[in-house]
C-alpha cells in the first residue's frame, strides 16, 4: 500500500516523491520564499531496527546538514536548508533535472570520448573546491554524480564526507563504497584528497571501458583485489 505523500515538510510544500530508500525518502518541494523547485531528503531512522545503526546514520545526516550554504560551486548540488532534531530531520538540496551516471557505465551505452573528458574535468574542479574548503568526499562512485538534462555535471552526496572542520578524533569505520574505495580506505587508515581522486579515477575507468578496475563476486573478494592486484589493462 502506497504511502500518502505530505501536503508540507517544514515550511516546504511538497509537489511529489523522487525516490526512496531504507533510511529516507527524497521529496520534490516547493522553496515558497524563494519560488524555485528543491529536492528534500527527509529521514527515515525509525526503519533502521539496528540501535547502533540508527545511531550512526543520525551522525551521517547531520554531517551532511553541517555543509548547507557551505559549498557554492557549479558542480556540487547546493543544500540550502538543514534542520535535524528529534521529531523531523530533513535537507534541502537543488533539485537537478537528469540521471546519475551509472546508466553510461555499462558497454552499450558508454559517452563519447570527450563527453567524459569534460566531465571528469568539471568533477575535479569541484573536487578541488572541495578539498581546499576541507571536505573529503569518500564515496564518489557514478550514483553520487549527476548528469543533468542540459548537459551539466553536479556531485552530489556529502554524507559520508570527511569535515575537518567538525573536529572529529575518531575513525567512523570503513565508509563508502568497495568497488570505488582507495587502498587507504580499505586499510582504515587517516585520508588525504588522494583518496577522491583515485575513487574518480576509478569512475573514469569505468566510464570509458563500461566495467570495473576490479571485478570480484563480493565485497570482501573485491577489497581484496584492491590491495592485492593491478587493474585489469584497458
Amino acid at each position: 500500500m502506497a504511502t500518502a505523500l505530505p501536503e508540507k515538510i517544514g515550511k516546504y510544500p511538497i509537489i511529489s516523491e523522487l525516490g526512496r530508500g531504507s533510511s529516507g525518502i527524497v521529496y520534490l518541494a516547493q522553496d515558497p520564499f524563494n519560488q524555485r523547485e528543491v529536492a528534500l531528503k527527509l529521514a527515515s531512522p525509525e526503519n533502521i531496527t539496528d540501535p547502533v545503526e540508527a545511531k550512526r546514520f543520525r551522525k551521517l545526516f547531520l554531517n551532511e546538514a553541517t555543509l548547507a550554504g557551505k559549498l557554492n560551486h557549479p558542480n556540487i548540488v547546493a543544500v540550502y536548508d538543514a534542520v535535524v532534531d528529534e521529531e523531523c530531520s530533513y535537507i534541502v538540496m537543488e533539485y537537478v533535472q537528469g540521471d546519475t551516471l551509472k546508466k553510461h557505465c555499462h558497454a552499450g551505452s558508454l559517452l563519447p570520448i570527450e563527453k567524459i573528458v569534460a566531465i571528469i574535468y568539471k568533477c575535479c574542479m569541484a573536487l578541488d573546491f572541495a578539498h581546499k574548503h576541507g571536505v573529503i568526499h569518500r564515496d564518489i562512485k557514478p550514483a553520487n554524480i549527476l548528469l543533468a538534462y542540459g548537459g551539466d555535471i553536479k556531485i552530489t552526496d556529502f554524507g559520508v564526507a570527511q569535515i575537518a572542520s567538525s573536529q572529529q578524533t575518531q575513525m567512523d569505520g570503513m565508509l563508502g563504497s568497495p568497488a570505488y574505495m582507495s587502498p587507504e580506505q580499505v586499510r582504515e587508515q587517516p585520508l588525504t584528497t588522494q583518496t577522491d581522486i583515485y575513487s574518480l579515477g576509478v569512475v573514469m575507468y569505468q566510464l570509458l571501458t563500461g566495467r570495473l578496475p576490479f571485478e570480484a563476486g563480493s565485497g570482501y573478494a573485491m577489497l581484496s583485489k584492491i590491495l592485492n592486484e593491478p587493474p585489469k589493462a584497458v
